[in-house]
């Protein structure tokens, strides 16, 4: 998909991992997208930021899908270790 005045970036980050894991989770749930670089190269030196587009009209959902992304991502962080406390 080209970036064009129809479209908008719903994601950035500096994770390239990250930005594989929401385009590819966008294309699932049938969502056109795209990057600001090819996900599947891995880059020489810095690259900054790495932007997730994808058209105006898919927007919100894209988002709303994103946001629970990220949430699910925060909440696996967050949560206790199921080993924590066993015995070996």
């Amino acid at each position: 998909m080209e970036r064009q005045e129809k479209s908008v970036r719903v994601w950035v980050g500096l994770d390239l991992l990250q930005a594989q894991m929401m385009k590819q989770m966008l294309l699932d749930s049938g969502i056109e997208c795209s990057a600001d670089r090819d996900l599947g190269m891995l880059p020489v030196g810095e690259f900054g930021e790495i932007g997730v587009w994808v058209s105006k009209a898919d927007e919100a959902r894209a988002r709303t899908l994103l946001e629970q992304l990220e949430d699910e991502m925060s909440a696996q962080l967050d949560a206790p270790d199921s080993d924590e406390g066993a015995e070996n």
